[in-house]
């Protein structure tokens, strides 16, 4: 919950240095660990200023934990190429976290684009 609580509603980025560990890697030519999810943080701000994830549900079970979330906020930026339309836009999606030692190593998004605008 700290992810999407402090990290990404609150924009407390910092805080992704305590709970992302090093090793995490989101794409191969995106940087490792922290940075990747303060990255993708910052992209999606730019893209919503006032986005808010929602988390809907989490599941937790030995070293995973599942989540599925509702990202709202104004499309004033380019967001997963499509270009701003001031509207209302609305995102959901189901993550699987895997964790160790309280950090999160790696992360399966799977994200429903159904209702994003067309580039």
């Amino acid at each position: 919950m700290r992810l999407y609580d402090e990290v990404l509603n609150e924009g407390r980025l910092e805080v992704a240095d305590e709970i992302i560990a090093s090793t995490l890697s989101t794409a191969p030519d995106r940087p490792t660990g922290p940075e990747s999810v303060k990255q993708i943080a910052h992209h999606i701000r730019s893209a919503l200023p006032d986005m808010h994830f929602d988390v809907q549900d989490m599941i937790a079970e030995g070293d995973r934990v599942a989540t599925r979330w509702v990202l709202t906020g104004t499309h004033k930026g380019m967001f997963f190429g499509a270009p701003p339309t001031g509207k209302p836009l609305q995102v959901r999606a189901c993550v699987i976290f895997e964790m160790e030692n309280n950090r999160i190593t790696a992360l399966h998004p799977t994200l429903d684009t159904s209702s994003l605008p067309t580039a």
